[in-house]
């Protein structure tokens, strides 16, 4: 069977010993019908190691794992990546944050503006989708989701990237790899719009605030696939699509 990988709090890891309790403990014996002897990697979503594990003992409130090796997790990037969404209709979140963390985002900010259509989105299923993800692409560390962030505190923020990037439909020429291809970039935002796409005056306020402006294409896209595209495109020309 497929080694599983869990989470755990660093303080859960101490003397060759991993306890797992709560969601995590109840996925392990309720789902997955864990049973003494079976493998498992946990990871405490701090110092990026995967232990790898085997059950020794399953208890009403907790599993007690023994370590059997310590590997450094190669799922990190090189560059951190946020993806700034401004919150798009029903759904189409989930898959959105489902996808930008599986190609290796490490945050992901849901933003008002004023084409955003709905102002109310389910954050403990998005973390639930967080953590699907994460142990679907291998991830020692779980991505932050955080919102909803109204659009003069999202401008705010985006000093603290090297290089912040923003799709927009009118942008003409400049592309993502005249942007990522020369420059050793530490930590990139990438902002994708909703439907509606951004106001002439949003895209100004995010170009003022440092941003580019790029195009994907002469082609229309829903903003859902706007954002798994633009993650994509920004993690091939960093070179994380390379092993």
């Amino acid at each position: 069977m497929d080694i599983k990988r869990f989470y755990v709090n660093s303080d859960d890891i101490s003397n060759n010993i991993i306890t797992i309790s709560g969601d995590e403990f109840n996925h392990l014996t309720r789902v997955l019908r864990y049973k003494v002897g079976y493998a498992l990697i946990a990871c405490n979503n701090v110092d990026g190691l995967d232990y790898v594990a085997e059950v020794a003992e399953i208890n009403k409130d907790n599993a007690v794992c023994k370590i059997t090796e310590i590997v450094q997790n190669e799922c990190k990037t090189k560059t951190s990546v946020t993806l700034y969404q401004a919150l798009p209709k029903g759904d189409k979140v989930d898959l959105i944050v489902q996808k930008s963390i599986e190609l290796g985002v490490g945050d992901v900010v849901i933003f008002d503006s004023l084409n955003v259509a709905e102002r109310k989105f389910n954050l403990d299923r998005l973390n639930r989708i967080n953590i699907e993800a994460c142990k679907q692409c291998g991830r020692s560390r779980i991505a932050n989701i955080r919102g909803l962030l109204n659009f003069c505190d999202m401008i705010n923020e985006l000093s603290q990237y090297d290089k912040v990037i923003v799709c927009y439909e009118k942008e003409k020429v400049n592309t993502f790899a005249n942007e990522l291809s020369c420059n050793v970039i530490s930590k990139l935002a990438i902002i994708i719009g909703s439907e509606g796409g951004f106001d002439k005056d949003e895209i100004a306020d995010i170009v003022e605030a440092g941003g580019r402006s790029v195009t994907l294409g002469s082609r229309i896209l829903r903003c859902e696939t706007a954002s798994i595209v633009s993650v994509g495109i920004a993690m091939y020309e960093l070179g994380e699509m390379e092993r």
